[in-house]
């Protein structure tokens, strides 16, 4: 059955008009937008004193790091914050992390999108594992906790298998381990079985740090092959390009590109220090 709504204004795409009556279908979603009868001739429920406009959508989130707030803005005295100081805040996240703590900090923070207007979200989800092994606990508590919340869920499945480039997983990123991209891609079969209304999946390599180029690319091409959207994280701090410029002889962007063997259907994260010239290669061939 069809809900019909008409607030004093909606926006219509260009500016705020009112007269404009909303169809909304069983799932949701926006099946109709028009200004005379309602098609099947059903009652418009009048919501006046407001505005309507479509939802917000937050495409990269890390729901699990709603834990760290008032956490990761405390510095060493004296001293200055980086990304490295926030970085290990989080780690100690990730050490304290249960599925029953995942799940309530993702609820949580799918909770507060849903009250701020966010209807959907990208979840970009790394932290996996609940037991020292390849357990993928924490994938489904991201999958519960969105439908708890009632917000639309993107499951951004990050591949992540190395500590940096070349380097092997700390013991504070163990719990991120994709452990091969043949499990990866198991994983994924696993979750597309499970998933509600509502829900769909992308994949994601976390970043040029995370993962060998073979793998990246490898990675990328199944996820093209599949129809799925592809995420990764490029170049948010300078450590980053360094440490690629001397494994690799060229930044990240560059050696995302090079791997992918162009930028259709990749959403670069970040690109904080991108430069311009990669920046134009990626636009140019496909990237968001």
């Amino acid at each position: 059955m069809t809900r019909n709504l008409e607030a004093d204004l909606t926006w219509t795409g260009e500016r705020f008009e009112p007269g404009v009556r909303i169809g909304i279908d069983g799932d949701g979603r926006i099946a109709s937008v028009g200004t005379g009868l309602v098609p099947d001739g059903s009652e418009v429920e009048r919501l006046p004193g407001r505005a309507l406009l479509p939802g917000f959508v937050n495409v990269h989130s890390h729901a699990f790091q709603r834990g760290l707030r008032g956490r990761g803005e405390t510095f060493p005295a004296g001293g200055a914050g980086s990304f490295w100081t926030w970085r290990e805040a989080m780690y100690g996240l990730v050490e304290t992390m249960t599925r029953d703590r995942i799940l309530e900090l993702s609820f949580q923070a799918f909770s507060e999108m849903r009250a701020a207007g966010i209807t959907t979200v990208g979840e970009f989800h790394y932290l996996h594992h609940e037991g020292s092994g390849a357990d993928f606990a924490f994938d489904d508590a991201i999958l519960e906790a969105a439908e708890r919340a009632g917000i639309r869920l993107v499951l951004l499945e990050a591949y992540y298998r190395t500590g940096g480039i070349g380097a092997p997983l700390s013991p504070a990123q163990r719990r991120f381990d994709g452990v091969s991209p043949a499990a990866y891609w198991r994983q994924m079969d696993a979750l597309a079985g499970r998933l509600g209304r509502g829900q769909t999946l992308g994949a994601v390599v976390h970043s040029v740090r995370a993962a060998n180029l073979d793998e990246l690319g490898e990675i990328y091409r199944e996820a093209r092959r599949r129809g799925l959207v592809f995420h990764i994280h490029v170049e948010e701090q300078q450590k980053e390009i360094e440490d690629c410029l001397a494994a690799y002889g060229k930044r990240p962007m560059a050696a995302l590109l090079d791997a992918c063997g162009g930028a259709e259907g990749i959403t670069a994260v970040h690109c904080t220090h991108t430069a311009a010239d990669d920046l134009v290669r990626f636009f140019v061939g496909g990237g968001t």
